[in-house]
């Protein structure tokens, strides 16, 4: 074991080696993260965090699992697994704070039990409240972002972990995406948030469960949810809708390895038998490159991928 090991682990002792990040992602791919870790509350995910930037070791956030695609070569750094599920709903404001690590559908029901509503197009697009504030998640033309009154960040600075919260606008949404996902790209040590204040809308439960069944229902029938996959895949264009465009190349006659895409909508990239991460990014490749030949229209990943390739 060497000092970079002894340093993480003496600030974060329950922390493992070696972990295979295929078995905690929706797509059931990518290679092993030299130090993982699993954050069940607040403090522990500060913890974390604090950890990995005062031994300067790269970390990235796991929500849900969805909408990320891990290196067959692994991850370079401490992946923390994002666990912390508080929620405390404000008396008479119909606001929620939320941590970042509760799932979605949790919220959704807990939210209903009070009659309050407003991210029912959010239920059945899986993973949690951070990872859907990260990339602005929506639905039937919907955005988690236009709920969003607020959100307290870590924020690694000259040294230091620093704790803010920030108004909603400072986010900065737009269409499936944050400043945390745009202006903090290609930084080591990204901002992480702790938790989020969502303003919700007064509305009785049993309307509540309508709008929630009819909305699964729809996704059942055009999203191939009994799949293994990252959810939809690329990001849609302004003109047309990813799945159209991927639809009239032919996408899903494509192949590479054990990846394709589903007969059931041209845009959610599936692992239809022991595919690789490198299957995935070479598939979506020659997907981007028919449609860039044929419409001239550059397809962008909805999806990240993370780690060393």
């Amino acid at each position: 074991m060497n000092d970079v090991d002894n340093k993480l682990l003496n600030d974060l002792p329950d922390a493992k080696h070696n972990v295979v990040l295929r078995d905690y992602v929706s797509l059931k791919v990518g290679g092993v993260a030299d130090y993982f870790y699993i954050a069940r509350d607040i403090g522990e995910l500060t913890r974390a965090v604090t950890a990995a930037y005062k031994n300067q070791i790269p970390y990235f956030i796991l929500a849900g699992g969805y909408n990320v695609v891990p290196s067959d070569s692994g991850f370079p750094g401490l992946v923390i697994k994002n666990e912390s599920s508080n929620i405390v709903f404000g008396s008479g404001a119909s606001t929620a704070i939320v941590d970042s690590g509760v799932h979605t559908s949790k919220l959704i029901n807990l939210a209903a039990s009070r009659d309050l509503g407003g991210l029912e197009f959010l239920f059945g697009v899986p993973g949690t409240v951070g990872g859907a504030i990260y990339g602005n998640a929506g639905a039937f033309n919907y955005e988690i972002g236009d709920f969003v009154k607020s959100v307290t960040l870590l924020i690694p600075q000259d040294g230091k972990i620093l704790t803010e919260t920030k108004p909603g606008d400072w986010m900065n949404f737009s269409y499936r995406s944050s400043r945390l996902k745009t202006s903090y790209k290609d930084q080591i040590f990204k901002p992480v948030i702790l938790t989020v204040t969502l303003q919700l809308v007064q509305r009785r439960k049993d309307e509540i469960m309508r709008l929630v069944h009819d909305n699964l229902k729809q996704k059942r029938q055009n999203q191939p949810l009994e799949e293994r996959s990252a959810g939809s895949f690329f990001k849609n264009p302004d003109k047309y809708a990813a799945g159209y465009l991927l639809e009239e190349v032919g996408a899903k006659k494509l192949r590479a390895g054990g990846a394709s895409f589903s007969k059931k909508h041209a845009n959610f990239l599936v692992n239809k038998k022991n595919a690789t991460a490198s299957d995935v990014r070479e598939l979506a490749e020659k997907a981007k490159e028919l449609v860039g030949e044929k419409f001239n229209i550059p397809l962008e990943e909805e999806i990240e991928y993370i780690g060393r390739w």
